[in-house]
C-alpha cells in the first residue's frame, strides 16, 4: 500500500487555524443543526480524510524522482487541502478537484465506515467528497440526527 499524504506531512498550522473559525461561525454550517458536546470541526474531518486516501509523491519515485519533484507535487497537493479549508465549505470546483485526487490514487470504489458517527463530522463530509458511507452510533440520539 503506498504512502500517504497524512503519514509524511500536513499543514496543521492552517488547518487548525480553519478549524478555530469555523468554531467561530454562527450560521451557515451545519454544525448549528444541533449542539452536539464531542462534535469535531467539518474542516479537520475533510482534510484528514483527503490526506488519508490520497498518496504522497514519495510512494512514487517514477514519477517523483527527485526532493524537489517530491516536494513540487507536495505543496501541489498541499494547495488542493488548503482549498478545502474554508469553514463554510469548499467550492463544487474545490471538491471536484479534491474527488480527482482521491480517484487517482484509490480509485472510485472507496467506502468510509464510520461505527461511532457522533456528530456526524467525518460522514458528512466523506459524502462532501463524494465517497460512499456508512455510519452509525451506539447512542440513539446521534443516530436519530
Amino acid at each position: 500500500m503506498p504512502t500517504k499524504l497524512i503519514e509524511v506531512s500536513l499543514p496543521l498550522t492552517e488547518i487548525n487555524e480553519a478549524c478555530v473559525t469555523e468554531k467561530k461561525l454562527r450560521s451557515g454550517v451545519p454544525s448549528n443543526i444541533h449542539a452536539w458536546w464531542a462534535r469535531r470541526p467539518f474542516v479537520a474531518a475533510r482534510a484528514i480524510l483527503f490526506a488519508q486516501l490520497v498518496d504522497d509523491p514519495s510512494a512514487h519515485p517514477d514519477e517523483f524522482p527527485t526532493p524537489e519533484t517530491i516536494e513540487a507535487e507536495r505543496e501541489r497537493l498541499f494547495t488542493v487541502l488548503r482549498a478545502l479549508l474554508d469553514p463554510k465549505g469548499p467550492s463544487k470546483t474545490v471538491l471536484a478537484q479534491a474527488r480527482a485526487e482521491i480517484v487517482r490514487c484509490v480509485g472510485d470504489q472507496v467506502e468510509v465506515s464510520d461505527p461511532f458517527a457522533g456528530g456526524g463530522s467525518i460522514p458528512v463530509e466523506a459524502q462532501r467528497l463524494g465517497l460512499r458511507v456508512r455510519s452509525t452510533d451506539l447512542n440513539p440520539v446521534a443516530v436519530l440526527l
